[in-house]
């Protein structure tokens, strides 16, 4: 896997992915993006997942999005999930990123 993110159940906050290729940046200007969501790689859905459009792309020529997690994106049992991040430049290459670990945590309040 390629790191881990750790979140509260039930918190709202922004994901920000770096993605580089031999130690350099990727531009991801014009790219379209996917971010989806499992519990296990073997589920047939996604528990949560986020579109292009959702994406903050202010930095993406230096090969940095965000995107945002809402509260009820991350009302999840809490757990261990694994994230792709899909990536389908202008010529219609398409990338997958290394595997992503979210952990939601059970949140006291």
């Amino acid at each position: 896997m390629a790191g881990k993110v750790i979140f509260k159940r039930g918190e709202a906050k922004h994901l920000t992915l770096s993605v580089s290729q031999d130690g350099s940046a990727v531009d991801l200007s014009g790219a379209t993006l996917f971010l989806g969501v499992k519990k296990s790689k073997t589920d047939s859905g996604f528990v949560l997942s986020k579109t292009d459009g959702e994406f903050n792309k202010s930095q993406a020529g230096d090969g940095v999005v965000s995107v945002f997690l809402s509260e009820s994106d991350l009302d999840q049992e809490a757990g261990l999930y694994v994230a792709e991040l899909k990536v389908e430049f202008p010529d219609g290459t398409i990338d997958k990123s290394l595997d992503l670990a979210l952990v939601i945590e059970p949140a006291v309040t």
